[in-house]
C-alpha cells in the first residue's frame, strides 16, 4: 500500500488521512430559522449557538493497484455508517477537526486510460468554529 493510503483509520477516533486531494471545495451555509406571516412579513433567526455549517467536496487524485483502490474503498464504506472521523484538510483547514460523510455516500469514477479510480464524497464538519 502506497504512503498516501497508510493509516487511514485508527478505531476510537476514526482517523482519517486525506493526502490524496485533487479537489476541495468549501461551502459555508448557516442555520436558520424563518417565521413568515401572511402579509409577507419575516422574521429570521439564528438557529442555536453554533449556526455555521461548512461542507467540503473532496476529490481524491486517481488510485492505481486494485489493493490500493479496494482498501480505500473499505476504509470509506466504514466511515459511511455514520461515524465521525478525525482529519486535516490542508491547506484549506490546519488542524485537526472531525468530519462525517454527507448522506453517507461517495462516488467511484473509473479512468480506463490510466487503469486508476477516482473517488469523490462531501464531508460535512461536525462543528464548526466561529
Amino acid at each position: 500500500m502506497s504512503a498516501e493510503l497508510e493509516d487511514y483509520f485508527t478505531m476510537a477516533d476514526v482517523n482519517l488521512s486525506i493526502n490524496l486531494l485533487l479537489d476541495v471545495q468549501e461551502t459555508t451555509s448557516h442555520r436558520i430559522r424563518k417565521y413568515g406571516y401572511g402579509d409577507g412579513y419575516e422574521v429570521i433567526a439564528a438557529d442555536g449557538i453554533n449556526t455555521r455549517m461548512t461542507e467540503y467536496a473532496v476529490v481524491t487524485e486517481p488510485i492505481q493497484g486494485s489493493g490500493n483502490q479496494n482498501q480505500l474503498q473499505r476504509r470509506l464504506d466504514r466511515v459511511c455508517k455514520g461515524d465521525y472521523f478525525l482529519t486535516t484538510l490542508t491547506p484549506l483547514v490546519t488542524d485537526q477537526r472531525r468530519y462525517r460523510v454527507k448522506d453517507s455516500t461517495y462516488t467511484r469514477k473509473l479512468l480506463p486510460a490510466s487503469d486508476s479510480i477516482q473517488y469523490s464524497f462531501t464531508l460535512i464538519e461536525a462543528y464548526a468554529y466561529a
